[in-house]
């Protein structure tokens, strides 16, 4: 048996740990304990960890300026469990024995041995000019005037810049929790990501463009941003923490209702109130992009009349 002394975060990760083979350990800023902390709150002989014969440990008050907080509340002397949080001062520590069992082994996964190639820069680096060639073309579709290339520039480096929030958000959060940040990875998941949904945005005008009596199309589009989320937010959570499979899966799924109920609901307080004019929306692409040629303006007047004719029938019929 030994005593593990563990100096913890303020969040309660551990940063430090002690094993001692004796049975008592003596914690305090002078130089002659055992464990000795550099925290102006703690005395000099603060207190004593004692284990006895049953492997029970017990902590004991020197009679500190300061005393001893476990779990928040303050104690002379007390027996300690794994789970208990001791603070000394503004030192907090947890103390156990050694025959404590540790957690099982998470199990490694497959999915992230095999996204192994985007932890390289250069990778990044090719996705970032891709998107920067895809923003273009995507702006250069939307455009109605003459394009101007030259004015992209201030457009991407926006663009890239709300972009990083995501990566450098999850990199500084696994930081915090004393793990890799692993920016290349981040990056790349994200750009990736966004390259899809640019890919599915063209899918969806051309759909549109072509189809435009699609029924249900805007479920079809919350059901494919949920999945695209979700994939994104999956797989951030697998490269920036380590954490069991069955709660990643429940922060994504959570995530992704949270998301698609935000935008259902976004979409019933703009719907506007009944019109008697039908709403009119349109899809300006280049022409190769139609299946077919279509009808032109004078067939289409031609047809009206036809098209009178049948509505004022049906209406006589009623």
């Amino acid at each position: 048996m030994a005593i593990i002394i563990e100096k913890l975060a303020a969040n309660n990760r551990q940063v430090k740990h002690y094993r001692f083979g004796q049975s008592s350990v003596s914690i305090g800023r002078g130089y002659d304990n055992d464990i000795r902390l550099d925290d102006p709150y703690v005395g000099a002989e603060h207190a004593v960890i004692e284990q006895d014969a049953e492997g029970q440990i017990h902590i004991r008050d020197c009679q500190s300026l300061n005393g001893i907080h476990i779990n928040g509340k303050v104690q002379q002397q007390a027996r300690l469990a794994k789970d208990d949080v001791v603070v000394l001062g503004k030192t907090r520590l947890r103390v156990f024995d050694s025959a404590e069992q540790v957690e099982p082994a998470l199990r490694l996964s497959v999915i992230e041995s095999r996204l192994s190639f985007l932890s390289h820069w250069r990778f990044t680096f090719l996705l970032a000019f891709v998107y920067a060639l895809a923003l273009t073309y995507q702006t250069y579709l939307h455009t109605f005037v003459e394009f101007e290339l030259g004015k992209m520039l201030p457009r991407l480096i926006s663009e890239l810049l709300i972009l990083s929030v995501w990566p450098l958000l999850f990199g500084l959060l696994s930081r915090l929790q004393k793990q890799d940040a692993r920016l290349a990875s981040q990056y790349s998941i994200l750009l990736l990501m966004v390259l899809i949904g640019m890919g599915l945005s063209l899918l969806n005008q051309w759909l549109k463009f072509n189809f435009a009596q699609f029924p249900a199309w805007n479920g079809v589009e919350l059901v494919a941003l949920g999945m695209l989320f979700f994939t994104l937010l999956w797989l951030t959570l697998l490269i920036a923490f380590h954490q069991p499979t069955y709660r990643r899966n429940r922060i994504a799924l959570g995530c992704t209702f949270l998301l698609v109920a935000c935008l259902m609901g976004w979409q019933e307080i703009k719907q506007a109130d009944f019109s008697p004019r039908p709403p009119y929306q349109f899809v300006l692409l280049p022409g190769t992009y139609a299946i077919d040629d279509g009808v032109s303006t004078e067939e289409f007047v031609e047809g009206l009349a036809s098209t009178y004719e049948k509505t004022a029938t049906s209406r006589g019929k009623e």
